[in-house]
């Protein structure tokens, strides 16, 4: 019988250090000042994105600008922006799917194997 190994527990060489690495959901020290920065400009990025949000929904409605103009379509773009970025604020954002391409491709067989009735 060939000898198995057994497995390490955390802290044992060669395996991973108990409690080491930044503890999940800490935040680094520059998004923190950050966030304090803008509390002390009295700046809340998620009421503006809204604020601006609802601008553009009221200019596209009150027809101020004209449906099918250039102008129409940027301001729908920007629209869609908006809500993409506040979206992140809200929900995780949904990972791209990968196509695989398979490249050796063999052949199928299919066999058919029928019961005969012999009554016949």
């Amino acid at each position: 019988m060939a000898d198995k190994k057994k497995p390490l527990k955390p802290g044992q060489n060669g395996g991973p250090r108990v409690g080491a690495g930044r503890p999940k959901g800490s935040k680094n020290i520059y998004s923190q000042d950050s966030v304090k920065k803008l509390e002390s400009l009295g700046f809340d990025p998620i009421e503006m994105l809204v604020e601006k949000y609802h601008e553009i929904q009221k200019a596209l409605t009150d027809g101020s600008v004209r449906v099918g103009s250039g102008a129409y379509a940027q301001l729908l773009a920007t629209q869609g922006q908006l809500i993409n970025n506040l979206m992140r604020y809200g929900y995780r954002q949904v990972p791209e799917k990968q196509e695989l391409t398979v490249e050796n491709k063999k052949p199928l067989a299919v066999k058919l194997n029928l019961k005969k009735d012999k009554d016949k």
